[in-house]
């Protein structure tokens, strides 16, 4: 009974936390009050917390504009180091700021020059920022839950097990990681000569490399001595690009272009036609055949033409991933193919080689991505000197130098106020802050 008063205070101290603020006075008063109406006090106490996390303040990153009381303003209102602090926290770490974080931002030291740089780079050294993995680079890449992912016939691949998929998922997550973590040139997103691999995903690989653990995946160097390294060669890529049944260059090709270039083709039109579901049913002819016939309908050819020969240099890797030498009825894989700028490219290496080149549109995609999921939105034509910026810093940069550029820049330290409008919040979701492909 006398330590009741301190599980009260304790309440507080979680609800602060939990809002990502100091209590106001009044705010403090009414869950003090709140607890108070029922007597028992096991009951008053769960009652509380449950108050605490459906508050909008939980749920929510409300962002008050600071305005005068005799009109609101529509320009950019500087944000509060609270505010930062959380806008900080949800974009590296995927959860509420830390104590020391909390700390700076009561001392007011986010908002002062040099602020946010000390805890980007401190947070980035982090293994919470593990995070940003998986979630900034697994919904730009496509591998966002793959440990849970049901795209694979497991009929026609019945190795394709809940411990394979958890294997695959954990090098993707890793891969990215190490890069953020260790502060390795971006460049190496696309290539780069390790991996991440554990027993189950090495044998499922046919990875002539030592790999001692059974469990969490470790690095393994020297990658492209059995065709790893990079995210054009992760199991978790390579399948979800492939039909249930077989690869599609088409799919494929649409993910380069969509997701690592940043140049989309149009939607298919309605009569656009589809392939066999399975390779079988190809009637004898390859699946480069199958696509060269479908391109001579001239609504097709369009696109077809960009997006088919970013595909074409990836089929020595089969819908789950591994890499073969020809297809099951014995034909010889056709992995040579000529890029719609008359490029020739053969094979996954060219393919690499072919990216090399246009690294500054790789850079260009990788900064709109963070610029969108750092502030959970899409881009806008004010943002373009920031993501020249970004670009500008080359392949050579690291992760923690592009956030920092970012947290530094006025979107990321602003608030923008909706053109014409008086409205006074702008609230945010945390439940799941989704980027766009």
């Amino acid at each position: 009974v006398a330590a009741q008063a301190g599980h009260v205070e304790d309440c507080l101290r979680f609800a602060a936390k939990a809002w990502r603020r100091p209590l106001t006075e009044a705010e403090a008063t009414r869950l003090r009050a709140f607890y108070k109406k029922e007597p028992d006090h096991v009951k008053a106490v769960r009652a509380t917390l449950a108050r605490i996390l459906v508050s909008p303040s939980f749920l929510y990153r409300v962002e008050e504009p600071a305005q005068s009381a005799s009109a609101p303003t529509a320009s950019a209102q500087p944000l509060t180091n609270w505010e930062l602090a959380s806008r900080l926290s949800y974009f590296l770490w995927s959860s509420v700021p830390d104590d020391e974080l909390r700390r700076a931002a009561a001392a007011g030291e986010l908002s002062k020059p040099g602020g946010l740089e000390k805890q980007t780079r401190r947070m980035i050294a982090d293994p919470k920022a593990r995070r940003i993995s998986m979630e900034l680079f697994g919904q730009w890449l496509g591998f966002y839950r793959f440990d849970q992912y049901k795209g694979v016939d497991t009929g026609r691949f019945p190795e394709f097990t809940d411990d394979l998929k958890t294997a695959m998922y954990d090098e993707s997550v890793s891969f990215f990681e190490h890069i953020v973590r260790n502060n390795r040139p971006v460049r190496e997103i696309v290539d780069a000569n390790y991996t991440f691999m554990n027993k189950t995903l090495a044998k499922h690989y046919g990875a002539k490399a030592e790999v001692s653990s059974a469990g969490a995946a470790v690095l393994v160097d020297g990658a492209k001595d059995f065709q790893r390294g990079g995210v054009l060669r992760l199991g978790t890529v390579l399948t979800v690009t492939s039909a249930p049944l077989r690869t599609s260059p088409v799919k494929r090709g649409d993910w380069l272009l969509r997701r690592i270039l940043g140049t989309p083709t149009p939607p298919p039109p309605a009569n656009a036609g589809t392939l066999p579901s399975d390779d079988k049913a190809f009637g004898g002819l390859s699946i480069k055949e199958r696509l060269a016939a479908h391109q001579r309908n001239p609504t097709c050819a369009g696109c077809h033409s960009r997006i088919d020969p970013l595909g074409f240099p990836l089929e020595r890797y089969d819908p789950v991933g591994r890499w073969r030498e020809a297809y099951a009825d014995g034909k010889k894989i056709e992995d040579a193919t000529t890029m719609s700028d008359k490029t020739e490219v053969a094979g996954v290496d060219g393919l690499v080689t072919y990216l090399k080149t246009q690294e500054t549109q790789v850079m260009r995609t990788l900064s709109q991505k963070m610029i969108g999921y750092a502030l959970g939105r899409t881009m806008l034509a004010s943002d373009e000197p920031l993501i020249e910026k970004m670009v500008k810093s080359g392949g050579g940069a690291n992760f923690a130098q592009l956030a920092v550029e970012l947290v530094n820049s006025k979107q990321f330290r602003y608030r923008r106020e909706m053109d014409g409008t008086n409205e006074r919040n702008q609230t945010r979701s945390i439940a799941s802050a989704k980027i766009a492909p």
